[in-house]
């Protein structure tokens, strides 16, 4: 069935009507009319069973049939990520996306390729926020990850939510990846350099705020690469599978 994204603030009891977008998205590629089952999710866990009950030009509205909610499995998965080059970062996006990330936090760190205007990174945000709506709509998941706007290094070190914290870098070595994991209680984080790695500086301000090294074994792996192994590590061994929800009581 298909998948249609409505944000929170769109919500009323009885009919929604379909962000511009989203009206698009389904008269004109899904070919759906009215009559036409879909399930509407705004993102938050909460989605329902709707119907189609008008289409047109100027968009198209949805009759709410019964709502349910689901919660992300604890603990949260959380990735604090360098920016980098081209489309690699929307690519992060889409697929920790898929493997249930809770949050993504993108940082200019010093080695940093890329780098981001106040206006330009407005701009990248709502584009990664709408790439993690169709990773969504594509996948099944239900709650979208929290993706902040770029920020310094040590600003995100320290904004990370309580619990396990682990940073890979190429020097020093640390804890191999299924050790840290058996040690984690609470959320779980982790940062990943640019392809320069972390500077000395990143690092001791990443081991001030309770960040452990890490180490993926002996291959260096791009960011990228990098990010979606440790999620996919940790979603398999703590979670049972990728990120996964589960109905609230």
């Amino acid at each position: 069935m298909a998948r249609l994204f409505v944000p929170p603030e769109g919500w009323t009891a009885g009919e929604l009507a379909l962000p511009q977008s989203e009206a698009r998205h389904a008269i004109q590629v899904l070919r759906l009319g009215r009559g036409d089952r879909v399930v509407v999710f705004d993102g938050t866990g909460r989605h329902a069973d709707a119907e189609i009950t008008s289409v047109g030009k100027r968009g198209a509205a949805v009759r709410i049939l019964h709502v349910k909610q689901m919660v992300r499995p604890a603990p949260g998965l959380h990735l604090i990520i360098a920016l980098l080059k081209g489309e690699r970062f929307d690519w992060v996006v889409q697929k920790a996306t898929e493997l249930g990330a809770a949050s993504i936090r993108p940082v200019a760190a010093t080695r940093s390729v890329v780098r981001t205007e106040r206006n330009d990174a407005d701009r990248k945000l709502a584009r990664w926020r709408q790439t993690a709506v169709e990773a969504a709509k594509q996948c099944g998941h239900l709650v979208l990850p929290e993706i902040f706007a770029p920020a310094p290094p040590e600003e995100a070190f320290r904004n990370a939510p309580p619990g396990a914290r682990g940073i890979p870098a190429l020097q020093p070595r640390g804890l191999p990846l299924p050790e840290f994991l058996g040690k984690a209680t609470g959320e779980v984080t982790f940062a990943i350099g640019p392809e320069g790695d972390w500077t000395g500086d990143e690092l001791r301000a990443a081991g001030s705020e309770g960040f452990l090294p890490l180490d993926l074994g002996s291959l260096v792996l791009r960011s990228e690469t990098a990010a979606l192994y440790v999620l996919s590590a940790t979603s398999h061994q703590i979670l049972g599978g990728a990120g996964g929800l589960t109905r609230s009581p």
